[in-house]
């Protein structure tokens, strides 16, 4: 159903427990009144967790992590790399249905690194869409939790983080307190953000509910689901979450619960979480059997409201659990999580416990005696409620008000006062001629009956890598905006720590759509006359090997795992010498411009770029769109592989706009097949067109 409310899409990656699933759905049920909202759910449903039926619900192919956090997989039988594939198009297709003004993504780039091979592409293309003027613009949103998660390559990982907010975000909700928890306590790198961002207050499921309605920490709560007798005694609530982590903890309440019964009667009721391992469930039934005080389920939609009636709480000290315990002002002893080296919990805890909001357990006082103990002392111990700003949807809320409609009043915390760049428009030059040229032509080649037969492959090739520019920045952008893969020709000898690091984060994100290959060693010229070669006649056999093999050697230390064995020389020059050497040093391609001669003979396949977008006599200019277009169109109906030669470290906005437009048209017809250098046909049709000399 249509309204007048700006529209916001939410997406939401759960990948171990239910947590960040809790409190994106406080959030949405937050922002009803304010938004229409679509959500994405990328992780594993749970029967009996609701939506708002106002909220359109997407459910992703499910994925999820192991309790190390190392690996992710899926749980529907198909390949990891088919779920991905089917995830990342049901992004971009439901960007593009929506058009929204908004755009939450929980946590990302600050965790769930492995998600995004989906999220980088949709960032990339609502950043190009803006600076071509396509569509509605949207304002993007990263909603993040209080505590970070330490990790062994902190600086990288924050460095990343700050790089991709920066570059794509345009607010950042921090969902927590800055009075008892502020940003930099974990999170080391706050000064290099750009992207303005805001404290809202802690998202309390009480305070969402009753904002929505739906009175879920109330007396009535809003589920059908039966609720549990409470028999009137002291009552305590044991809980762990999704439960695929913490079972230790139920176990352990259960013997206590088995020691106190005689002498300090009370109920027990144990929410184990809906993830748990059957064969844990099972062993807990078996312990509870027979124990009239102990009441065991998988899950409920009543949490709150047995947790408001209880006198204590047993659990872990996931953010929404912690919240649970401070809404209700119950009594709480918690365990926190620590698998994985994650010390988000711990932290949590022990700030918890230093204002006297908890009691901290260790994995020591879960021996049945000792529990009991401390259950029997937390009873007993004076208790007062905490108060700490709880009121994060209805601040969330105001912040993404303001965001759509700038003029707004701020009452929020402002933690960083910059403003992002922002993107403006640039014509398209040639986007007449891609309309009435290009588009028929391709409309018509679609349509011929042996299509199938007349499949083009094209390939993008990018030289000189070596510095992380903003123009390689926005290069990759348009590649994973339009979803054509691109192939980087890295300088091992030049190329800069920060430069690997990028390539290297996007071929890790994007491996489908990222290659990185050798081009030369330094880019030098060792010709005293004539035209530039690195590895031209003037250098023998020896001294191109040892160059070569140095390159390759320092490439495959620097970004281990992630370069090709593709080899590009500079100016696209070499020798015969050279070409000994590649197949002496084991590379299986060899990409130069093609020439009237193909390169045979050897254990390496050629294949070498056809069309350059620039003219170099001179200087580098762009040739005009149209020889471009005709160029491009002599090609395919060549039937031959394409391959177009780029350079980032010329290209202007414009020369990004037209391969922007270019790319975005191509890339729609199914007879053209996108690749880099690795998904090459084994054996390409002859001959590949000739184009004019490039020189790069």
């Amino acid at each position: 159903m249509k309204t007048d409310k700006p529209t916001l899409l939410f997406y939401c990656q759960h990948v171990l427990g239910m947590g960040h699933l809790m409190r994106s759905r406080a959030l949405v049920e937050g922002f009803l009144g304010d938004f229409q909202i679509t959500f994405l759910n990328g992780g594993e449903l749970i029967p009996g967790f609701e939506f708002p039926a106002a909220v359109e619900v997407i459910n992703l192919p499910p994925l999820k992590a192991d309790a190390a956090f190392t690996t992710i997989e899926g749980t529907s039988g198909k390949s990891v790399s088919a779920i991905k594939a089917e995830r990342a198009q049901l992004l971009l297709d439901t960007y593009a249905r929506l058009q929204p003004d908004l755009l939450v993504i929980e946590l990302f780039p600050f965790g769930r690194k492995k998600f995004a091979f989906e999220l980088m592409p949709l960032l990339a293309q609502i950043r190009r869409n803006a600076a071509l003027g396509l569509g509605k613009p949207t304002k993007v949103v990263c909603s993040l939790r209080d505590i970070m998660v330490s990790r062994r390559d902190q600086w990288k990982h924050e460095a990343r983080a700050c790089r991709i907010l920066n570059r794509y975000f345009d607010l950042l909700l921090i969902h927590a307190d800055p009075t008892f928890q502020r940003l930099e306590e974990s999170f080391g790198q706050v000064d290099a953000l750009v992207t303005p961002g805001v404290y809202t207050g802690y998202v309390a499921q009480e305070a969402a509910a009753d904002m929505a309605g739906t009175g879920a920490a109330s007396d009535e709560p809003r589920s059908a689901e039966p609720q549990i007798p409470l028999t009137g005694q002291p009552l305590i609530v044991a809980s762990i979450g999704g439960g695929r982590v913490g079972s230790e903890l139920l176990r352990g309440a259960v013997a206590a619960s088995i020691q106190l019964k005689e002498h300090l009667p009370h109920q027990l009721l144990i929410f184990t979480g809906p993830y748990i391992p059957n064969d844990e469930f099972f062993a807990l039934e078996e312990m509870v059997a027979g124990q009239e005080q102990i009441t065991l389920r998988r899950y409920t939609s009543r949490f709150l409201h047995y947790l408001a009636q209880a006198n204590l709480s047993l659990s872990m000290a996931g953010y929404n659990t912690s919240m649970n315990v401070l809404t209700t002002g119950v009594r709480a002893l918690m365990l926190p999580f620590t698998g994985g080296d994650n010390d988000e919990q711990r932290v949590r805890t022990d700030k918890l416990a230093a204002i006297g909001a908890v009691g901290a357990l260790t994995p020591a006082d879960l021996a049945p005696a000792t529990l009991a103990q401390r259950i029997v002392e937390q009873l007993a111990a004076p208790h007062h409620p905490i108060k700490l700003d709880l009121d994060g949807v209805a601040k969330s809320a105001a912040a993404l008000r303001q965001l759509v409609a700038p003029t707004a009043s701020s009452a929020h915390t402002v933690i960083t006062p910059h403003a992002p760049t922002l993107l403006r428009s640039v014509a398209v030059p040639g986007a007449a001629l891609l309309e009435s040229e290009l588009r028929p032509f391709l409309e018509h080649w679609q349509a011929q009956p042996d299509t199938v037969g007349m499949a083009t492959h094209l390939f993008l090739r990018d030289d000189d890598i070596d510095e992380d520019e903003e123009t390689l920045r926005e290069l990759l952008d348009v590649a994973l905006a339009r979803g054509v893969p691109i192939n980087l020709e890295v300088i091992p000898g030049t190329l800069t720590d920060a430069c690997a690091r990028l390539i290297a984060d996007h071929k890790r994100f994007t491996p489908d759509l990222v290659q990185l290959d050798q081009h030369g060693w330094l880019h030098s010229n060792h010709e005293r006359e004539g035209r530039k070669c690195e590895f031209g006649p003037s250098r023998g056999y020896h001294q191109q090997y040892e160059d070569i093999a140095r390159g390759k050697e320092l490439l495959a230390s620097t970004l281990p795992d992630l370069i090709s064995p593709v080899f590009t020389p500079p100016w696209n020059r070499c020798t015969e010498d050279t070409y000994r050497v590649l197949d002496e040093l084991g590379f299986a391609v060899f990409s130069g411009l093609r020439g009237k001669t193909p390169v045979t003979g050897y254990r390496f396949q050629e294949i070498s770029v056809t069309l350059d977008l620039y003219h170099w006599k001179g200087g580098a200019v762009m040739k005009e769109p149209a020889l471009i277009i005709a160029d491009l169109i002599a090609q395919i109906q060549a039937r031959a592989p394409i391959g177009l030669l780029l350079h980032h470290k010329v290209m202007e906005r414009t020369a990004f706009a037209f391969l922007d437009r270019l790319l975005a048209m191509v890339r729609a017809y199914p007879f053209v097949h996108c690749h880099t250098f690795d998904t090459m046909p084994v054996r390409l049709p002859q001959p590949m067109v000739e184009s004019e000399r490039i020189v790069s």
